[in-house]
């Protein structure tokens, strides 16, 4: 499972976002560390409530708790303002645990039919879409929910002092 991080970071630019329901997903993130070093993220996803209370306010340096979805994608989990109060919603992150469950099952009963159509297409080659899309499905089923339950987010914020 991924582990809490704490970084204090300030976001410089990002390309796009999606979403105005229970997150937004910024793409292609620009940080800067208290260092000066610049580093990016593919995906940084930002609950509802960390969006409105300015969890992701630019030039303005926030120190971010968050969880590694994959290589180069967050979610942000809590983040410090500057006052030293933690702002977190473990219920928008409940929510967003429970919509991943049915963006799995998508993909893992869509990928079989996709898979076969495909397949036929191009001589046997897109089967390898099916391995690919249970993968995907047993990741948001499974993974991603234990990885944001309530009880895991407790223990790890308790972990940081929170």
């Amino acid at each position: 499972m991924s582990d809490l991080t704490k970084m204090k970071v300030v976001v410089k630019n990002y390309k796009d976002f999606e979403g105005e329901g229970l997150d937004r997903l910024y793409k292609r993130v620009r940080l800067e560390d208290p260092a000066g070093n610049t580093f990016y993220f593919k995906h940084v996803v930002v609950p509802k409530y960390l969006q409105s209370k300015g969890a992701f306010a630019h030039d303005v340096p926030r120190t971010w708790y968050f969880k590694r979805l994959a290589k180069n994608s967050i979610i942000i989990i809590a983040f410090e303002t500057s006052t030293g109060k933690v702002e977190y919603d473990l219920d928008d992150l409940r929510d967003i645990a429970r919509s991943t469950v049915f963006k799995g099952v998508v993909y893992g009963l869509g990928s079989i039919p996709a898979g076969l159509i495909v397949a036929t297409a191009t001589f046997g080659l897109g089967l390898l879409i099916i391995p690919f899309g249970l993968w995907f499905g047993y990741r948001f089923v499974f993974k991603v929910p234990g990885m944001l339950s309530r009880n895991t987010l407790r223990n790890d914020l308790a972990g940081h002092g929170v």
